[in-house]
């Protein structure tokens, strides 16, 4: 994403206007390419060696801004060496003390003799195989005008090597650059409205799992349905960073990573507040804007996901984990979007919603509704993080519904007390 000193925008009556670019514009593809050309891992180059070759393409630039976007968007998917695990920084000390008693010693010494005295003193601290302080002839750290480089030095981000580099296109950057400015925006918006116009169920399938995979707080409302109910609107109300009170900076990062998600629909606006400087000013866009996602396959499934999967087929029996239906309608307009879905050899089927940390706010609304209507086929998990606040932990140690059809976790649920829901749920709903 894009540094608030690389943000392009106009404001106009309240309102930002991202300064989007051409995707086709000749110059600007130009552009992109002969950067895209520095960032080969082949060449070995390090991060001070591409500055040097990559700063005068950027500062031919009219729109330093836009250049140094674009080259900020290519930084970002580049991989770059680790420093060994030594010390470098007392190394270094270590060093420039023998030097300093060596130059400051009475007599005439010359370059060569100061060089190997320099290096045998270091040799007696540390064998020259474990600090890498090996002659010039060997390729390693070297002593150049009276100081050391080389492996001496590794530490120094200047030094880090570029190991690996994302490929794209040109195109690819500049429709990564509009999307982009979207996402830094998001970083300091409050609550995002996102609506979706006759949506394609199976995409709208991929919208909730990336909601669920960045574990993002959202009110999802339907507003029209067709005769086969399936909804021909749907509205969603997502909490932005700025109306949190806890851990703001990952979920600001979290919700500008889930944006390029809804850019895989056909109909879609977004409208929100956000905060620049001192001002609050309101976005507004829609898919006419032409944003481009770069999010291809929705089918990754997080590591913890998977391996709670895994464990509860081999524990549990009597149920299995399904592909369910998108929604959960709880009527008056209110869906939810499951985060599992269990059937039984019945054909019994019953929901788990997950209510993570900065889901809170959600959590009072849906128990009151689940005690009013115990025969809902939906389950609950509640982080302990939400637990350990006073007024939630009263509230849910006297819920006798949450006692039978709710559990507490850590990260992920237990088999154990999911498989103990289901059952409660199944005979309820019985």
């Amino acid at each position: 994403m894009l540094n608030k000193d690389l943000l392009r925008y106009n404001t106009r009556s309240g309102e930002i206007k991202p300064k989007f670019i051409k995707i086709d514009d000749p110059a600007l593809l130009l552009l992109a390419e002969n950067l895209l050309l520095q960032y080969d891992a082949e060449m070995g180059l390090t991060r001070g060696q591409l500055e040097e070759v990559v700063n005068p393409l950027i500062n031919t630039q009219k729109d330093l801004k836009l250049a140094k976007g674009l080259n900020k968007l290519i930084l970002d998917k580049c991989t770059f060496s680790i420093s060994s695990s030594l010390d470098h920084a007392q190394k270094r000390r270590d060093v420039f003390t023998i030097s300093k008693k060596l130059l400051t010693t009475p007599g005439a010494i010359s370059f060569q003799q100061y060089h190997n005295q320099v290096m045998d003193q270091i040799h007696v601290a540390e064998s020259r195989e474990q600090l890498d302080l090996v002659t010039k002839e060997s390729g390693g750290t070297e002593l150049v005008d009276g100081r050391f480089t080389g492996d001496l030095y590794e530490d120094l981000a200047t030094n880090e090597q570029l190991i690996s580099a994302k490929q794209m296109s040109p195109k690819e950057l500049l429709e990564r650059y509009n999307t982009s400015l979207v996402q830094s925006f998001l970083l300091h918006a409050k609550q995002i409205t996102v609506t979706f116009e006759e949506p394609d169920q199976a995409r709208m399938r991929s919208i909730f799992r990336y909601l669920r995979f960045f574990r993002l707080l959202a009110q999802i409302n339907k507003v029209k349905c067709g005769r086969s109910g399936v909804p021909r609107k749907v509205v969603l109300e997502i909490s932005g960073p700025l109306s949190l009170f806890e851990n703001t900076q990952k979920y600001a990062l979290q919700l500008a990573c889930f944006f390029p998600a809804v850019c895989l629909m056909a109909k879609w606006k977004i409208e929100t507040d956000v905060k620049i400087g001192n001002k609050e000013l309101k976005l507004k866009l829609s898919s006419r804007s032409g944003l481009v996602s770069h999010y291809r396959d929705s089918s990754y499934v997080p590591e913890e996901v998977s391996l709670f999967a895994d464990l509860f087929r081999q524990k549990v029996t009597e149920w299995e984990i399904i592909d369910e239906s998108t929604f959960v309608d709880l009527g008056n307009e209110q869906l939810v979007f499951p985060d599992q879905s269990y059937k039984n050899e019945n054909d019994d089927i019953i929901h788990l919603e997950l209510f993570h940390r900065w889901h809170s706010s959600q959590l009072l609304t849906r128990l009151e509704y689940l005690e009013e209507n115990p025969g809902t086929p939906l389950i609950l998990g509640v982080d302990r993080a939400i637990y350990n606040k006073k007024d939630f932990k009263a509230l849910l140690d006297n819920s006798e519904w949450f006692q039978d059809n709710g559990f507490l976790f850590r990260d992920f649920p237990g088999v154990d007390r999911v498989k103990k829901c289901l059952n409660s749920a199944c005979q309820k709903a019985l």
